[in-house]
Parts: structure tokens; sequence; C-alpha cells
């Protein structure tokens, strides 16, 4: 079953049992002219928040799509907490652009672009815009009902000003003078975040966001770095100097089955 995007209004309640939708110009050609749907094809909907919409294809008026609806759902491992937000320098040419489509089959909730001392300079909302639909277009391909909001960009100081009750993490290049494992320092490798996690650590479990936090291909300045070590865990992902991207999406993979362990944990009573 393919999946296709919507917009209902904004505040809107999910579409129910026997209603019938539209769907835009966009999503109505994919539907009508690359499926080639016939009436009771099975169609499935998202919203880009975590609603989803089964149903089929009823006709088309106007070269628009209508589907009838079958049944509708918010997705609950959408909305738990904590959500996992990627906040990352922005890389050159399309490397920033296959990352983000990566991100978001991972399990990204939002991505924050970082503006940093050793940075590229900010593109503009026209490349801004093309990311918007680079990430839905991704949501719809993974089959996923959330797609992540892309943050206005942030310095790093901004950033850990803005999330109060994130939990920060930051990498680490492995020092080889040291044992790979938590050392005690705030450093810690995955074998350790993830035994705290299968712990059911209390930190993890209270925290509203797990935050993912990459520097530009130029790497952090020293003040940046001391800024985010301080506010958070550093996380060591390996012996060898990873790309913006590499490091982007190893970190994120890793945090989100920490999510998926936090999640299945539950909130810490009383928070």
């Amino acid at each position: 079953m393919h999946t296709y995007h919507f917009d209902p209004p904004a505040g809107a309640p999910l579409p129910g049992a026997g209603e019938e939708v539209r769907l835009d110009a966009e999503e109505s050609h994919h539907l009508l002219h690359v499926m080639r749907a016939r009436p009771g094809d099975p169609v499935r909907l998202v919203d880009g928040r975590a609603g989803v919409v089964l149903a089929e294809y009823a006709g088309a008026d106007a070269g628009r799509a209508r589907v009838l609806v079958r049944a509708s759902h918010r997705e609950s491992s959408e909305l738990a907490r904590p959500r996992l937000v990627l906040a990352c320098g922005v890389a050159k040419g399309k490397r920033f652009e296959a990352m983000l489509e990566q991100a978001v089959e991972l399990g990204a909730h939002e991505i924050v672009p970082l503006q940093t001392a050793r940075g590229e300079v900010w593109p503009g909302e026209g490349r801004r815009d093309r990311w918007q639909t680079l990430l839905r277009g991704a949501g719809k391909q993974s089959g996923r009902s959330w797609t992540p909001e892309l943050a206005a960009p942030l310095s790093p100081a901004a950033l850990l000003a803005d999330r109060p009750g994130a939990l920060f993490f930051t990498g680490a290049a492995r020092d080889r003078a040291r044992d790979w494992r938590d050392d005690g320092d705030g450093r810690c490798g995955p074998a350790a975040l993830l035994a705290s996690a299968s712990a059911g650590a209390a930190d993890l479990r209270a925290g509203s966001e797990l935050v993912w936090c990459v520097g530009p291909e130029g790497g952090w300045d020293d003040a940046e770095l001391a800024l985010l070590a301080a506010a958070g865990r550093t996380l060591r992902l390996g012996p060898h100097r990873l790309r913006t991207g590499t490091a982007a999406l190893a970190g994120l993979a890793l945090l989100a089955v920490v999510r998926e362990m936090v999640v299945e944990a539950g909130p810490v009573p009383g928070v």
C-alpha cells in the first residue's frame, strides 16, 4: 500500500470512517497517473503529524483524486517522549540533503541547522524550502506518519538555552591511550549508553528530547566544544574521525535505539 500526504485544516481532527478526502494536485497526479489507481484500491494517507488514514480510492474530479476513509488513528510511537532531534552544522553540496533524507528514515522528529564558528554560511530561504520538500518526500518514502520539523538556524548556545528538559549529546574521537569504555569523565561509548537505557536510567526516561549535536565540516571551535560538553554527555562512536554526515547518522541511529528502549520503559513516575 502506497503512502500519500494530505493537509487537514489546522486544528481539525482526523477524518473518520465514511468521510471523503481530496488529495492535492501533486499527490493526485502520483496516484492517478503513476500508480494508475482503480476504484477500491487501498490508500494510506499521512498528515506529517502522526496522523494515519486508511482509505480506498473512490474516483477523481477535475484531476483531483478522492479517497473514502475506512479508519484513522494517530501513531502513539511518534508522539511518545523523548523526541529525537538532530542539531547539525550545514555541510556542503548534496551531502546535507542526503543526510536530511536519511535522518527521516532513522526517526528524527526535528532537525536544527546549526550556525557555528567554522560552519557554512546559511544558504537562505530558497534552500530551506527545498529541504522541507525533501523531508516530506523522505517521510512518504519511508512510510512515516511524522515529517520532521525544520527549525530556524541556531547557534549552539541558543540551542542549549532554547530546550529546557532536553538531554544533549555530542561526539568525541576516541583517545587511543584509554580504554574503549565509560571512563567517568562524562564520556561514554555506545555499550555504556545502551546499558544505561536498558537499566531504565531515570535521566533518560525524564528527558523531553534526545538531541544529537554534530559539528560542521570544519569542526567545533574550542568554545563551542566546551559549551556542549558542559551541557550534556560526550559520546564516542569509534576510533576514527567521522565526516559530518557520517557522524550525524551514526549517532542518530544509536539514539533511535536508546529512544525506543526509553519509550518502552515508560516515564519516571511523577515526572
